[in-house]
């Protein structure tokens, strides 16, 4: 927004053929119009650097602030090195206080350059608790100032969360230094985008993942009154042209919100993986969980996770892809009878699965030593399919089978 003094400039050159108001009435009316401007941002300091000026806000949240259920400072480095290696995340997860956490609100989802973060939300934790800290633009000829304070701020971390940040917020801000020709500090930082976690956990058992849906759900915050996504651009463009309303302010909170219910978010999803679930865990959950930990270095943990999904109830297509799953895992455990049963069922249900038929094949081939029961097995599997991809599966370890056959 243009200073007090550009807008005095302006009404002192104003045409000749307008009516002008005395001086002194033009200085009222500024003040005035200058203090309902102001009065619909949260309150906070101009900060200055060599590259001009903008807003700045912080909040503080103590040690024992709760977020919906989640106490922000039960945060663990060491649970979130977990969370991060179970999802196969190449991030290395420094000190506490390295850690940031970001969320930007901007002028559209036009893309390219056109697009502008007028509003930057930063959480970390510190001694004190965990501190968040807004960088705001009055006019888009300050944006240069704040990227160069952001900047500035960011450089004291090594580690970077975001919510979809991967595929907007990191690039976005990428293209925005570029553009001001100002170094970025973000290539040096390692980042875990918190999106592709919350879906592998919470999606199959909660549908949308849209961090509002989830902190609802899942962190059990309710915002209240809230600006919707589409309305924030808006409520810029209109502060911009001096047109203030109270929507501003709830830009401001709803960016808050954002950044420190990722935070518990990020508490919450590293309590999903490191504790025991509760015996009335929701069943698709564990079934995600389940499918989490089969691709980990800790996939026997899996077994029980599948175990207590299909005791609670798991609705198809979900109940045979998790039998799929278990007698694999039966099977890579040594529990050969336990993968067997689960294949015959498999086979049984009218709408077979060729991963039972081949389980089924594997245990009388390679445990049973019954050749002649996996022939027909893999037979009937062939006549079932028309899968090419199985088809050529099934057919090569027919093919090996019956050349073994004839070996013996």
């Amino acid at each position: 927004m243009p200073d007090f003094g550009k807008a005095l400039r302006g009404l002192e050159l104003a045409r000749p053929s307008q009516v002008v108001r005395p001086f002194s009435d033009q200085l009222q009316f500024l003040r005035t119009r200058w203090k309902v401007i102001t009065n619909v941002v949260p309150a906070g300091e101009v900060q200055s650097n060599a590259l001009g000026s903008h807003y700045f806000i912080r909040n503080d949240y103590t040690d024992d602030y709760f977020h919906g259920k989640v106490r922000l400072s039960r945060f663990s480095t060491f649970d979130l090195q977990t969370l991060i290696t179970l999802m196969r995340q190449k991030a290395s997860v420094p000190e506490r206080h390295r850690i940031v956490f970001l969320d930007t609100e901007t002028t559209g989802m036009q893309g390219g350059t056109g697009m502008c973060p007028f509003l930057v939300g930063i959480g970390y934790f510190d001694e004190d608790g965990f501190r968040m800290v807004q960088y705001f633009i009055r006019d888009f000829d300050e944006e240069p100032s704040m990227l160069f304070a952001l900047g500035e701020q960011l450089r004291k971390f090594d580690l970077i969360i975001t919510y979809n940040g991967a595929a907007f917020d990191i690039p976005l801000l990428e293209t925005r230094f570029t553009l001001a020709r100002l170094e970025s500090p973000l290539p040096a930082m390692s980042h875990f985008d918190m999106l592709f976690t919350a879906r592998k956990l919470w999606r199959n058992g909660h549908g949308s993942c849209r961090l509002v849906a989830l902190e609802h759900e899942m962190i059990s915050f309710l915002r209240g009154p809230d600006i919707p996504g589409a309305m924030i651009p808006r409520a810029f463009f209109d502060y911009l042209q001096q047109r203030p309303t109270p929507a501003l302010r709830s830009v401001f909170t709803h960016n808050a919100h954002d950044v420190v219910s990722l935070a518990a978010l990020t508490v919450l999803a590293c309590d999903r993986v490191i504790l025991e679930p509760a015996a009335l865990d929701d069943s698709l959950d564990l079934y995600s969980l389940a499918r989490v930990m089969e691709r980990s270095s800790e996939w026997r943990r899996s077994i029980r996770l599948y175990e207590m999904a299909f005791r609670g109830g798991l609705p198809e297509p979900f109940h045979r892809k998790a039998l799929e799953e278990i007698s694999v895992v039966y099977r890579r455990a040594g529990e050969y009878e336990k993968s067997r049963d689960v294949c015959n069922e498999l086979m049984r249900d009218p709408e077979f699965s060729m991963v039972g038929y081949e389980g089924a094949a594997i245990y009388y081939e390679r445990t049973a030593h019954d050749f002649e029961s996996a022939l027909i097995i893999l037979e009937e599997a062939l006549s079932r399919t028309e899968n090419k991809r199985w088809k050529a599966l099934l057919r090569a370890r027919w093919d090996r089978l019956q050349q073994k056959r004839l070996e013996l």
